[in-house]
């Protein structure tokens, strides 16, 4: 018997962006926001996702480094490599309170 996960996946729903990241083989992050992020703060959100690129160097701290930058605003990132061709990181945003 399994039991029922209580996370909930929320769907993006616009695109906020690009950010650079040149580290480990890609190319940057395609950033996208979930319907519970209101859209005035998708400049305060892109801002914290740009400093926790520049922290970081390895794609498995990455999690890590921008959740502590969203964190504070009251948001989280579920990050999933490009399976294809390893050239971008798939960065979706949802509220985390």
């Amino acid at each position: 018997m399994t039991l029922p996960t209580r996370v909930q996946e929320t769907a993006a729903t616009r695109r906020i962006g690009a950010v650079p990241w040149y580290r480990d083989g890609y190319h940057g992050l395609s950033v996208r926001a979930g319907a519970d992020v209101p859209t005035f703060e998708d400049p305060m959100i892109r801002g914290a996702l740009v400093r926790g690129a520049l922290a970081c160097k390895r794609i498995e701290d990455l999690d890590r480094v921008l959740n502590r930058e969203l964190w504070p605003l009251g948001y989280l990132a579920r990050i999933e490599p490009s399976p294809r061709d390893r050239s971008l990181v798939h960065v979706e945003i949802a509220s985390g309170r």
